[in-house]
């Protein structure tokens, strides 16, 4: 959860614009927070095994959709696509 914590914002601000960047960044901690009060709610009625199981259909979904998320306009300038780096932002 810490390292999620940190790189997530991250990559959030590079890709959203300006007006959006805190919105987004405050959303993803408050669903952290939730998510986390979630699974302790959850455990206390089911085996640990279930809610490994259960972490599993994120998970999945987020190396599924990998494929389709745009590189960072950062990356982009970094390895020399200027025209892509100013085209995604």
């Amino acid at each position: 959860m810490g390292l999620l914590s940190f790189v997530v914002p991250v990559y959030v601000a590079e890709v959203t614009p300006k007006n959006l960047r805190g919105g987004f960044t405050t959303v993803h901690q408050l669903m952290i927070c939730c998510g986390v009060s979630l699974t302790y709610l959850i455990g206390a009625f089911l085996n640990w095994r279930i809610l490994a199981l259960i972490g599993i259909i994120p998970c999945s979904a987020q190396v599924l959709s990998l494929p389709f998320i745009p590189e960072s306009p950062r990356w982009l300038a970094k390895v020399g696509h200027l025209a892509g780096s100013e085209n995604s932002l």
